[in-house]
């Protein structure tokens, strides 16, 4: 006796429908994303200006809980840089990185009173009726700003920004 061919697969193909449905397999569900997570941000507290641009040597420590490579650096100095820079070879199993951050002078804005941290010379520099006699404009330099870096991993999630203190002269 011959079996019809509608019957033999779906007595082959049962038990298969049934592991995919106990295991998950071919679920479409995505698998959530953690942020990476900065540890440490080592920074230069003084940066001087060469060549119109502050170069900003950062070493980054961080990990990332679901195991993905970082692989760029985000950094903001309000009141108008928000920039990303690629960490170099990124890799899965690395947990730091060295980059240098390049801000130029001229992408410097007014800032307002808010994103500074109050500096005691300039206080004491404007309590005395000094005003800054350098070649940048006025209230561009000498004046301590909140840097704030950021890790992303390889698909997109950032971690949570770490403020650094940072003195541009």
């Amino acid at each position: 006796m011959v079996r019809p061919r509608a019957g033999r697969f779906a007595w082959t193909s049962a038990p298969l429908a049934f592991a995919f449905a106990v295991m998950g397999v071919g679920c479409g569900e995505p698998v959530a994303n953690e942020a990476p997570i900065l540890d440490s941000v080592e920074a230069p507290f003084t940066v001087p200006l060469r060549a119109a641009t502050y170069a900003i040597p950062v070493t980054l420590l961080f990990h990332d809980n679901d195991f993905e490579a970082v692989t760029r650096v985000r950094y903001r100095l309000p009141p108008n840089i928000d920039a990303i820079v690629d960490v170099p070879t990124p890799n899965p199993t690395r947990e730091s990185a060295r980059v240098t951050l390049l801000i130029r002078a001229a992408d410097i804005g007014n800032e307002n009173e808010n994103e500074l941290i109050p500096s005691a010379q300039s206080d004491r520099d404007n309590a005395a009726g000094r005003e800054e006699t350098h070649d940048a404009p006025k209230g561009r330099r000498n004046r301590t700003r909140l840097l704030q870096i950021s890790v992303v991993d390889a698909r997109g999630a950032e971690s949570l920004p770490q403020p650094r203190a940072l003195r541009l002269d």
